[in-house]
């Protein structure tokens, strides 16, 4: 009988830290940051406040990480996106097209957003975190959507910088409309 494999310190760690965010991302989208409490966290993820402690220095802390988990969640489905379209511009407006209507299906991201955007505005350490993961956001776009522009041998209608914010807040509007 083979033994389960054992997952090292670091894997075991990483587990944790994705299981606190997991539980962070419910909770601070259902009760807002400031209702919800690092026991609340702990305790949704299965572990102690010492294991959230452990992890992250603070809630922001944490906020910060989930929003990087989330961007480059976002950053990776949508280079499987204009991967899946190859060559075919038309088909990666339709995959965009798609995606940002899958985007509204759930309304946790529309308000997690409205609570990043709230702290950032009241709190300017955290506001400076934020707006770094969001030019990094925007600069990831900007890349995926040259690349596509340059494989089909066109030339952008604008800079791709403004072409990312644009879409940036395309989804941010197409998100907040249907939370409601």
């Amino acid at each position: 009988m083979n033994e389960p494999t054992r997952l090292s310190r670091e894997a075991t760690q990483e587990q944790t830290r994705l299981r606190l965010i997991e539980a962070a991302w419910q909770h601070i989208a259902e009760r807002g940051f400031a209702a919800t409490t690092v026991r609340d966290i702990a305790r949704a993820a299965g572990y102690t406040q010492g294991a959230f402690y452990s992890n992250f220095s603070s809630k922001e802390d944490l906020l910060l990480d989930l929003l990087r988990e989330h961007k480059r969640a976002a950053t990776h489905n949508m280079q499987r996106l204009f991967e899946q379209a190859n060559d075919d511009f038309d088909a990666m407006l339709a995959a965009l097209r798609t995606w940002s209507r899958e985007l509204s299906q759930d309304t946790r991201p529309a308000l997690l957003a409205a609570e990043l955007q709230l702290m950032a505005a009241r709190q300017p350490e955290f506001g400076a975190a934020y707006a770094e993961l969001m030019i990094e956001q925007r600069d990831a776009y900007a890349q995926l959507i040259a690349s596509q522009f340059e494989r089909q041998d066109k030339r952008p209608p604008a800079p791709v910088s403004e072409l990312a914010a644009a879409l940036m807040a395309m989804v941010m509007g197409q998100m907040i409309g249907h939370a409601q």
